[in-house]
């Protein structure tokens, strides 16, 4: 709480000395949200780690130390101009397609649940895909904007578009991770909705990652068993459809107010992934439904403001890149909860500022900085942007 006065103590002195003018409805969403994923990650996690790392509080201060990353990332994100990012693309196109072969080489790429998706760096996991959500983003906003006449054109507009996407998506689904694939192909396809692109070729995209994703799911016995726990996860309650059952007992027995903080049955090695994929479901049990509202309004709130600088943006290209760093950002908040809640297959994917781990937290700060610095130029008294180039 300290933490959190100082630093609405330290942005009211920029906001009346008029050097920094920045979203602070975003920037409290954003302290709020970080301090109720911390208080819940040391709630869901401390007795697994006492157990597995003779540390109960292992997850929370791994949690701590990417929180500092994530302020840091978040600084520069913020203070640097957000046009900078459409100059660095091409190299930022050339590290992730380094990143995106190097996990999935044998040895090089660490391996976790049958998936190949990180790579360990000095004690700490980095997951390109995440990072890869950040440089697609920047791509799309830079091409829509160069290509915003030809857009309603499929060769020579959206075609080269997608064909680029196409191909990193390729590299993120062999690691595998479908889900990932599934949130940005979407967020594509809500890019180029937005910037002009014919219906009729988005519905044709549409057909066609659907006939894709529905090819995918059926030629994998794991994707299948998903897609049957989420239609009747009672029939194999023992097997493909224990966490998602496990989910449901955590929900119902929260009731309006909850047990109590800390008081969660389900975290005790019932839920797998509790601090994690499914720590919405834990923090249902414990604050109950009147709290979950809470939280989902202040998501709310911050999906808000990200729409609300999009639409303010001073150019085409900070149009693009806020509707692009919501959108991924919205998109991943409504999948968790929708998957928590049954309502769509299982499949890991965090909840933004809430659950652990540290990549997803970094790419939700830079999407954050991002973000803020845009609104930066819709606050500032001179209204100026940088020329385009």
């Amino acid at each position: 709480m300290i933490a959190f006065s100082s630093g609405i103590q330290t942005l009211s002195f920029w906001q009346r000395t008029g050097r920094f003018h920045f979203d602070t409805i975003l920037i409290c969403a954003l302290l709020f949200l970080l301090a109720w994923g911390t208080i819940m990650i040391y709630s869901t996690s401390a007795v697994y780690a006492g157990l597995r790392y003779d540390n109960s509080y292992y997850f929370l201060q791994r949690h701590l130390v990417h929180i500092i990353l994530g302020f840091g990332v978040i600084a520069l994100a913020t203070l640097t101009p957000y046009h900078r990012w459409r100059d660095w693309l091409p190299l930022m196109m050339l590290i992730m397609l380094a990143m995106l072969v190097m996990v999935l080489i044998p040895g090089i790429g660490h391996e976790v649940k049958g998936g190949r998706r990180w790579l360990r760096i000095a004690g700490f996991g980095i997951q390109p895909a995440e990072l890869m959500k950040i440089v697609l983003i920047v791509y799309l906003a830079s091409y829509l904007e160069r290509k915003r006449p030809l857009i309603q054109s499929f060769s020579r507009g959206i075609g080269p578009c997608l064909l680029v996407s196409g191909f990193y998506m390729l590299l993120i689904l062999l690691q595998p991770d479908f889900g990932t694939v599934v949130l940005l192909s979407t967020t594509v396809l809500l890019m180029l909705f937005v910037g002009g692109c014919r219906i009729w070729h988005l519905l044709a995209c549409v057909s066609v990652v659907a006939s894709l994703g529905a090819a995918l799911v059926m030629t994998q016995a794991y994707r299948m068993r998903r897609i049957l726990a989420f239609l009747d996860p009672w029939e194999d309650p023992l097997d493909s459809g224990f966490q998602i059952i496990q989910s449901f007992i955590a929900i119902g027995t929260g009731g309006w107010f909850g047990r109590g903080l800390g008081e969660s049955r389900q975290k005790l090695f019932f839920l797998p992934d509790a601090h994690t994929d499914f720590i919405f479901a834990i923090l249902s049990e414990e604050l109950g439904y009147f709290w979950v509202c809470a939280l989902v309004a202040l998501f709310g709130i911050f999906i808000w403001r990200g729409f609300w600088i999009a639409w303010h943006a001073q150019d085409e290209f900070g149009k693009y890149l806020a509707l692009g760093c919501t959108s991924v950002l919205s998109l991943q908040v409504i999948i968790n909860l929708f998957v928590v809640s049954g309502m769509l297959p299982t499949k890991g994917m965090p909840l933004p500022f809430i659950s652990a781990g540290g990549s997803a937290l970094i790419m939700a700060m830079i999407c954050t900085g991002i973000l803020l610095n845009i609104s930066h130029h819709i606050h500032s008294p001179t209204n100026t942007s940088p020329p385009r180039n």
